[in-house]
This record gives structure tokens, C-alpha cells and sequence, in this order.
């Protein structure tokens, strides 16, 4: 039986302890997914050493590549863990029929969607600081804002939980959400400039991947990281934050709660 399925028919509501253990149980959850590990720990670190060795050198303007790689990495985390594994654990749990137990159990709804924040943040903090550990002892670490990192690093966050959420409450079978979740993560990785340097991309390819919304995310982070001006990304930001909001709404509207079939 499904642990998050367990708690939801025996946990007591309205009891801390009960919810404490949904969000551990959550969390063993997410630790023996291979491919959750893989993408939120192991692939990040993966095209860190791999695009740090490979491009070692400094831009025009005197700045390391990997400096300005490493915002950009922290990015993809937040892409992976938001928009992936958001994406599909709610699709699993909706095509067994987990969501709609929750509606019948003496537990709050909301018990389901705080433990996958919970989880997702928490694996967020750890794969991130295993990231910007090892880049300080291999490479130096710069973080020149780290406030108005910490905070750009949040907006893609939520943005890609949201995004999680939408596409995991949609009545599809839960191989169409990983797919569909998979092409989504590569479009906005790819678009927004986390593979390769917007700037390398022709012009019309530039005016189309503005409207990625983990483009402004993207740049923001790195001047953030640099210590570079952050007033040109705020309406950008505001935009993905007012995306964000309409995307839990539609997901408020058209999700789920029963099984795929």
C-alpha cells in the first residue's frame, strides 16, 4: 500500500504529529525514486563538472563561464524537483485513486499539497547546497547578492511547482504526464538560455524564447549571483510571478481527483 495512502485513511485531523508524518513519509518516498535522485542530485552535478571542464575559461567581459553557469544550474534543480517531480507523484497518486480517498479521509486536503511542498523545497535546499558546496571548494564560490538570489531562486521555484501541479492534476495516464512534463523541462531548459547563451541564438529565436518563463528567471539568477544590476528583471520577474498565479488557478479549476481510467 502507497504510505501516502495509509496516512490518508488513518491519520487523526487536525493533529501536528499526523501531518509530520505524511511529509516524512513523503519524503522516504521521494528517496527511492532512482530517477527523482538522479535528476535533482546526480544530472545537475553531472553538467556542472562536465560544462566546468570543458569550458574553463573567461567571457569578453572578464567573467568565468562557470560563474555564470552555476545560477543557471541551480535553475535546472528548481525545474527538475518543481515541474518533474511535482508532475508526476500527483499523477501517480491521482491515477490510484489517492487524491480522491483524501476527500474522504479525516485528514484536511491541504495535508496532501503542504507535504509536497514540503518535500519538494527540502530536496530543493539540499541539492542546491550540495551544488554550491562543491562549486566553492572546486571553483570559488562568488554569490555576490545572495538575498536577491535566494529570492529570484524562489520565484522559479514556485512558478515550476505550480506548473507541477497543473499538469499532475490533469486526467492523464501518468506515462503522458512524464512525457508531456519531460518535452515542457527541455523547451524551457533549452529556451531560456540554461544550455546555451541566449545570446547565441539568431534573433528571431531570441524574440520567441522571451516568453519562457524561466527566461527572466534564468537572467535574473545570474546577475544576482554576479552582483550585477537587478532593476532590469523586475518587470520580468513580476510577469513569471503573475503566470505563476494564473497557472494555480487553471490548476484549481480543471484538476482531477480521480484515476486516469
Amino acid at each position: 500500500m502507497h504510505t501516502t495512502e495509509y496516512l490518508a485513511r488513518s491519520a487523526p485531523a487536525r493533529r501536528p504529529r499526523g501531518l509530520i508524518r505524511l511529509c516524512w513519509a513523503e519524503t522516504l518516498l521521494f528517496l527511492r525514486e532512482p530517477a527523482a535522485m538522479f535528476f535533482s542530485l546526480v544530472f545537475p552535478m553531472a553538467m556542472l563538472f562536465f560544462l566546468g571542464v570543458a569550458y574553463g575559461g573567461t567571457d569578453e567581459d572578464g567573467v568565468r563561464f562557470i560563474d555564470r553557469y552555476v545560477p543557471q544550474v541551480v535553475v535546472v534543480v528548481a525545474m527538475n524537483i518543481g515541474l518533474l517531480g511535482v508532475a508526476i507523484n500527483i499523477a501517480e497518486c491521482r491515477a490510484r485513486g489517492i487524491l480522491r480517498r483524501y476527500k474522504l479521509a479525516p485528514v484536511p486536503f491541504w495535508w496532501f499539497w503542504l507535504s509536497q511542498v514540503y518535500v519538494g523545497v527540502l530536496m530543493f535546499l539540499f541539492s542546491a547546497a550540495l551544488l554550491l558546496a562543491v562549486v566553492a571548494a572546486v571553483y570559488g564560490l562568488v554569490l555576490a547578492a545572495p538575498l536577491a538570489f535566494v529570492a529570484v531562486t524562489l520565484v522559479g521555484l514556485a512558478t515550476n511547482f505550480a506548473m507541477g501541479v497543473l499538469l499532475g492534476g490533469l486526467r492523464a495516464p501518468v506515462r503522458t504526464v512524464q512525457i508531456t512534463g519531460t518535452a515542457f523541462f527541455f523547451v524551457m531548459f533549452f529556451g531560456s538560455g540554461a544550455a546555451i547563451p541566449r545570446s547565441a541564438f539568431p534573433g528571431w529565436l531570441q524574440a520567441v524564447t522571451t516568453v519562457n518563463p524561466m527566461t527572466p528567471v534564468v537572467d535574473a539568477s545570474t546577475s544576482a549571483y554576479l552582483g550585477q544590476p537587478m532593476s532590469p528583471h523586475a518587470l520580468g520577474l513580476g510577469l513569471v510571478l503573475l503566470f505563476a498565479v494564473a497557472v494555480v488557478a487553471v490548476a484549481g479549476k480543471v484538476s482531477s481527483l480521480d484515476g486516469d481510467r
